[in-house]
């Protein structure tokens, strides 16, 4: 409904338009107006904008097995390395299973986290890293963040963390599969 959009409203769209991603208006009737990296959106809220369920409440894996929980049906498998599959996926991944320990997590991001994304030499702000994946802001808190007691493992859907990546000559691997239910 339309009803109560003013000119003013109007004017601060098309000022908003002009400016990097992440900028957001506020309209009548709980609509808003988002600056993505590659597209504008108009919705009711902004929430609503992401492909991914609402993560309510931090969950331990069951290792192996399968875990539902948030809009999220995750398997997890411990195979030998050599049976691992090479998925164009991602929302697959494994990790050396020594390396990630006993206790898998899986919750949204928190102030302060880091990770050492694949292929990288040191650790980065999640949110910085959210930001140059060009990461919808909208979708940033209902990314699942799949966690160690000791590190973030995996940034479902972007990267894994370097430190836990699994190799073919190394031992048994940890694979998770994340699909949306």
């Amino acid at each position: 409904d339309l009803k109560d959009i003013e000119a003013r409203h109007i004017e601060a769209i098309i000022a908003a338009a002009r400016k990097p991603a992440g900028k957001m208006v506020r309209l009548p009737g709980g609509l808003v107006f988002i600056i993505e990296y590659d597209r504008f959106l108009l919705a009711p809220v902004s929430a609503a904008l992401s492909p991914f369920p609402v993560l309510e409440n931090e969950v331990t894996l069951k290792i192996p097995g399968e875990t539902l929980f948030s809009g999220w049906r995750v398997t997890a498998r411990i195979k030998e390395p050599e049976q691992m599959e090479d998925k164009e996926d991602d929302f697959s991944a494994c990790f050396c299973l020594d390396k990630v320990g006993d206790e898998i997590l899986v919750r949204s991001r928190l102030a302060g986290d880091r990770f050492q994304p694949l292929s990288m030499s040191q650790s980065k702000k999640l949110g910085e890293f959210m930001i140059d994946a060009k990461i919808p802001r909208a979708w940033r808190d209902r990314i699942p963040i799949v966690c160690s007691p000791h590190h973030i493992l995996w940034v479902v859907g972007w990267r894994i963390d370097d430190r836990a990546k699994a190799t073919r000559d190394g031992g048994p691997v940890l694979c998770l599969e994340f699909e949306k239910r």
